[in-house]
């Protein structure tokens, strides 16, 4: 009975072998790999996407190993994204694969129109990596893709450097995950904020220190270098920034090396809503155009608070004017009051009236000179 039994089992596992599908690999030779993405619009009505692929070159099919492009463009304009990406795998004879792909790019104006549509089928791609970069290309982002600095080597672009931490380290330059622009195109209460990265007109160099705020109603602006550093100073505590000071003649940068920054948004009843920042920074004197003494630190510490203060306040002011709020204020204000009902109309009511309390506490260590 035992020996029968054994054997319908064998008979029942070989059939159901039948049904199982093959495996879905390709091997390698089978694949190009797509390095970076890059969506513009165009002034086709008919076609008004407009898609731009970087795809590496295996170095191995380079002769020697050297030499040689080292990557591909394909660009297709089509009236639907997802026609593109199905379109450009009849212009390549590898899979395209998207595993490797760390940067997207839009332009300038698909911000303008709306950057919901774009980003719907980017998230909802399950080869497309959340944890890409995403960026605005200027003067469009098939320029920035198509840009090859003399530093970029064979497989790896250099735009990630911009990014990443492990490259460049810079208080200009404004790092957005995919997942977390997504989560601030829908999320009330903070605006999502992109970096800039240009290209010249050469196609050999990147220019990333701006960045722009691209809030739910498309009112979207643009941040200056000055005002991304101030931005990263109140938002990602930046170690590596600076803060020039000119007051009559004298003139000093101070190198910070910490910096923290924390708020509380204050509503007691029969006043006007306030918000107090606190901003402690640590750094040292790396240039002066005169001699510095260190028995003038309290000085130059004083100087640097009202230098920092004032800039801070334009730059918060200049948020309410204009609606937008990338450092998540309504989030905050959603997230601390007891009460869940209707939290965010009354923040967008009460957000033109906030007055901003700043206080700034600098520590400079030392001069920067030995006596």
């Amino acid at each position: 009975m035992r020996t029968f039994i054994r054997k319908g089992l064998l008979i029942f596992i070989s059939l159901s072998l039948v049904f199982l599908s093959s495996c879905g690999f390709k091997d390698i030779d089978k694949r190009i790999f797509v390095m970076a993405i890059g969506i513009d619009l165009t002034e086709n009505k008919e076609k008004p996407y407009k898609l731009t692929l970087k795809l590496a070159i295996a170095s191995g099919a380079l002769k020697g190993g050297q030499g040689g492009e080292k990557y591909t463009y394909v660009t297709m304009e089509s009236e639907n994204l997802a026609k593109a990406f199905r379109m450009m795998k009849t212009h390549v004879d590898k899979e395209t694969d998207f595993g490797h792909s760390r940067i997207i790019i839009v332009g300038k104006s698909i911000l303008d129109k709306d950057l919901r549509d774009v980003m719907d089928l980017i998230i909802r791609r399950r080869d497309i990596q959340m944890i890409s970069w995403v960026g605005v290309g200027e003067p469009s982002a098939e320029k920035v893709l198509k840009t090859e600095p003399p530093s970029e080597m064979a497989g790896s672009i250099s735009l990630p450097n911009f990014f990443s931490d492990n490259g460049v380290e810079s208080s200009y330059i404004v790092s957005t995950f995919l997942f977390d622009l997504r989560r601030k195109m829908l999320e009330s209460g903070i605006d999502p904020i992109l970096p800039i990265i240009r290209a010249d007109k050469s196609m050999k160099k990147f220019m990333v220190n701006k960045s722009i705020i691209a809030p739910k109603n498309n009112n979207n602006i643009t941040l200056s270098s000055q005002e991304t550093k101030i931005y990263n100073l109140l938002v990602n505590n930046s170690r590596k920034a600076e803060i020039t000071i000119n007051k009559n003649k004298m003139a000093f940068s101070v190198a910070l090396f910490k910096t923290k920054a924390k708020y509380k948004i204050i509503t007691a009843p029969n006043s006007e809503p306030v918000i107090k920042m606190k901003i402690k920074m640590v750094g040292i004197i790396e240039e002066s155009n005169e001699s510095v003494s260190p028995s003038l630190l309290k000085k130059y510490n004083k100087l640097v608070n009202q230098k920092t203060k004032k800039d801070v306040h334009q730059l918060l002011t200049k948020f309410q004017e204009n609606n937008v709020d990338p450092l998540g204020f309504g989030l905050r204000y959603k997230a601390t009051r007891l009460h869940t009902r209707d939290t965010y109309k009354e923040w967008t009511q009460m957000y033109p009236n906030v007055k901003f309390d700043v206080t700034v506490e600098t520590s400079i260590k030392s001069t920067g000179t030995i006596e």
